[in-house]
């Protein structure tokens, strides 16, 4: 978790952007206004339970007691949800159709309605001699729920207009494949909206690609991707194997990578099957966080660094105080680091070191003994206090709790740059950076930056973090950074 900072108060420039515009790291999709609406049953659901047990009218007077109450609820929610799920009742398509929206919901609530007379009828018959409260019930749950449809067709009708359901794509390769792709995605543009097509430096520079101009070759698309939310890479060459060489190269790109392919007998085994329009492609990276793992993401975010921002500001006002006690300096000091799709933003740290404008900051440092480090600086950094800043960075967008650590463009691990030494270190860049990880709580800390097979080891742990990542799995890290990450031998 520690690195060297550099000249304080000197900054490169960001890259240019179309529009000031920025990567999202939450994206709408199909997927999350689905679970949004299974969430907004089960409130409506809570609501109506909420009504029988304070009945407003004579109508829906049960007699049940709050528990039994609670498990009719609570049983028919669950037939409901299993019901609706299976046939389907949770697709965007079903809600755009009122019609089909009230068939779905009948379809659901008939055999929740069942369960409820098998469990009186079994447990408290006399429930059942004045049943009218029971069927007032279920008309008041179905007049919510179709409400509720209604308030969502409107919601998805203005996500439509604004166009948040449709997928941003760009396409690697000018030939035949391209074209294919094109006119393939093309004839879907509620689904896709193709952005750019750019080619590799071997191909010829074709102007155009089924109508559609092309805009230059891969550091275009660097620039591109760096300033612009992207949802499909289509790596869109004459052979798959080409296709897979050219991944590296777009692994950093928080996207679906895909390569579409024209044999339909073709089913490998070693990726998933995705479509493209009337094509057919296997999706060889997938986006991390998509859909509702993003929003659950930046709530967590946002929740935690907020709380420990009041909970620390006491410790970080003394940390502030002793930097200005100690000597002449900024108390902070900004640092451009590369972070979500390679975008540099200013992280922020309590200034550890004293101030040097030459330093490059392309070396960490050497331990507790390295001479740059001031006195208070050994304190903050022993205690890990000199991170705390970083809860700004988090509030900002720019950072999450948790996530891989944003390391210096040209770190050097030994003599070799870090980006240099392993592989797949550009796909960090696809979720992120994080004031905590899993590789740092795990004691990648600075020991990441000793040596090459350390920094390996560190990536292989963020990238395990990235396709395994769980809300339990952040709170584990988070626990473990608080109990035996915060300081020792690791942390300087």
């Amino acid at each position: 978790m520690r690195d060297l900072p550099g000249p304080v108060g000197v900054e490169p420039p960001a890259p240019a952007t179309e529009g000031g515009s920025t990567p999202s790291f939450v994206r709408w999709t199909q997927g999350m206004i689905n679970r949004l609406v299974g969430v907004s049953d089960l409130v409506l659901f809570l609501i109506a339970a909420a009504i029988l047990a304070n009945p407003p009218v004579a109508l829906l007077e049960s007699g049940l007691q709050l528990p039994q109450m609670a498990v009719i609820s609570l049983a028919e929610l669950l037939v409901y949800v299993s019901v609706h799920e299976r046939l389907g009742g949770y697709r965007v398509e079903r809600y755009a159709d009122p019609l089909a929206a009230f068939l779905f919901l009948l379809a659901g609530l008939a055999p929740a309605l069942l369960v409820s007379l098998v469990l009186l009828w079994t447990f408290l018959p006399s429930a059942l001699w004045q049943a009218q409260w029971l069927l007032g019930w279920h008309l008041l749950l179905l007049a919510l729920l179709m409400l509720g449809r209604l308030l969502q067709r409107w919601l998805i009708g203005v996500a439509a207009r604004r166009r948040l359901l449709r997928r941003r794509v760009v396409v690697v390769g000018t030939g035949p494949v391209a074209e294919a792709a094109v006119r393939a995605l093309r004839e879907d543009p509620a689904a896709y909206e193709i952005r750019g097509i750019y080619r590799l430096e071997d191909e010829p520079r074709t102007e155009e690609v089924a109508g559609m101009p092309v805009r230059g070759d891969l550091a275009a698309l660097g620039e591109y991707a760096t300033a612009h939310t992207i949802d499909i890479v289509v790596l869109a060459l004459p052979q798959v194997s080409e296709a897979i060489g050219l991944m590296e190269a777009v692994s950093w790109i928080a996207a679906d990578v895909v390569i579409p392919f024209e044999r339909p007998e073709t089913s490998p085994s070693f990726a998933a099957i995705m479509p493209l329009g009337r094509l057919r492609s296997l999706q060889v990276l997938s986006r991390p966080f998509k859909g509702t793992q993003g929003l659950l993401k930046v709530m967590e975010d946002y929740v935690v660094a907020s709380v420990a921002l009041i909970v620390l500001s006491p410790l970080m006002l003394l940390a502030a105080v002793a930097i200005r006690l100690e000597g002449p300096g900024p108390i902070l000091f900004r640092q451009r680091r590369p972070g979500f799709g390679r975008r540099p933003f200013s992280i922020y740290k309590f200034r550890t070191m004293k101030v040097n404008p030459h330093d490059d900051a392309t070396t960490g440092t050497t331990g507790p003994s390295d001479p740059r480090v001031t006195r208070v600086g050994s304190v903050l950094r022993r205690l890990s206090i000199d991170e705390l800043p970083q809860l700004l960075n988090v509030l900002k967008g720019e950072m999450s709790i948790v996530g891989p650590r944003p390391y210096v463009a040209n770190m050097l691990v030994g003599n070799e740059r870090f980006s240099d030494l392993v592989n797949q270190y550009a796909e960090r860049h696809r979720i992120k950076p994080g004031l905590t990880g899993y590789a740092q709580a795990h004691g990648m800390r600075s020991y990441a930056l000793r040596s090459p097979e350390n920094a390996r080891r560190s990536i292989e742990m963020d990238l395990h973090y990235m396709t395994h990542w769980s809300l339990w799995m952040d709170l584990k890290i988070m626990l473990r950074t608080l109990l035996v990450g915060l300081a020792g031998r690791n942390v300087f």
